[in-house]
């Protein structure tokens, strides 16, 4: 059985974890700093009312210390039940891989702290280090760590980032991030989901339909196909059909090498979508999304979840079931 990971960069190294362990991924807010706590603890952030402490990833596993920007990113990681903000540097991409597919550390490498690391899979020329959540620190940061949680006041200070010019940008990001939801119940009812861009336009599916995401390599065109099938490709010796997601909005088809490739699997038939950018994994608390406009016709409806608001910009959240059925896509 495959197990995806969302992964991240630090110091330009590949990292993973375990997709079962996020939270959500969020760009760097405003942190607000805790009295007397150890240097990896950034400090925290009010996340829709909860405080969510927050601490530097490069710190944890012993890399060097960079001031913080507005490049930066927040992996929000459930540990043994505690959220914990991870900053790290940029979010790359969900990948799957089997149990046999991730190579566990060497012997050799017995005397060197590398209880956090889980193991390697490899990825095309990239080596991704997928991490030991409930490893990455010792009893004694553990503890230091919970004690800091019950230190969390609401300070109005923020860490010190050097550029004067990003502090509006962090602050708006924390005021939005703070929020309350109103409805307690609904608080709970969230979704998980890949947002992706298409032209200008911002578009979102459920994170529990993706496998995994590709670039494309090699695609084999079909003779006498529909114009949203781009063709097919080789996927782990599996043959699975390209839906180009630009003819099926209205836009026009560009096809380059490298471009992002969402492998879906719809009620057990798997595809890969070509979209042109892959930005987030985000998560939307249900009460957020809106309807699709009235102003949309039926025929587009039928495969529109609703809309919400995400940094400032619209983001449509698709219905991947009816968008992707067999049905609509028999050829």
């Amino acid at each position: 059985m495959n197990r995806s990971f969302i992964t991240f960069t630090l110091s330009k190294q590949h990292y993973g974890i375990d997709s079962q362990h996020i939270i959500e991924v969020i760009p760097l807010p405003a942190i607000t700093p805790i009295g007397k706590a150890p240097n990896f603890i950034e400090g925290f952030i009010n996340l829709r009312g909860a405080l969510i402490l927050v601490i530097n990833m490069r710190d944890a596993i012993g890399l060097e210390r960079i001031p913080l920007s507005i490049n930066n990113f927040i992996v929000n990681v459930d540990i043994n039940g505690l959220p914990i903000g991870f900053v790290v540097d940029t979010v790359k991409d969900v990948v799957s891989a089997s149990e046999e597919q991730i190579t566990k550390p060497s012997k050799k490498w017995r005397g060197i702290d590398i209880r956090y690391i889980y193991g390697i899979v490899k990825k095309e020329s990239d080596s991704i280090t997928i991490l030991d959540t409930d490893s990455i620190f010792t009893e004694k940061e553990k503890e230091l760590i919970i004690s800091s949680s019950k230190k969390i006041s609401r300070k109005k200070e923020i860490v010190n980032l050097p550029p004067n010019e990003d502090r509006e940008t962090l602050k708006k990001r924390a005021d939005e991030q703070s929020k309350l939801i109103a409805d307690s119940e609904a608080a709970g009812e969230v979704m998980s989901a890949v947002m992706f861009r298409i032209g200008n336009e911002d578009y979102a599916i459920d994170v529990r339909y993706i496998l995994q995401t590709e670039k494309l390599r090699y695609l084999a065109k079909v003779p006498s196909t529909p114009e949203f099938i781009a063709g097919v490709m080789n996927m782990g010796g599996s043959i699975l059909p390209v839906i180009d997601m630009r003819p099926l909005i209205g836009a026009e088809r560009v096809i380059k090498r490298d471009k992002p490739v969402l492998i879906v699997d719809i009620n057990k038939n798997r595809m890969g979508v070509l979209v042109d950018e892959i930005k987030d994994v985000v998560v939307l608390p249900l009460n957020n999304v809106k309807p699709p406009l009235e102003s949309i016709s039926e025929d587009k409806r039928q495969y529109i979840y609703g809309e919400a608001i995400i940094n400032d910009r619209i983001v449509i959240i698709l219905k991947a079931e009816e968008l992707f059925s067999q049905a609509r896509l028999a050829v």
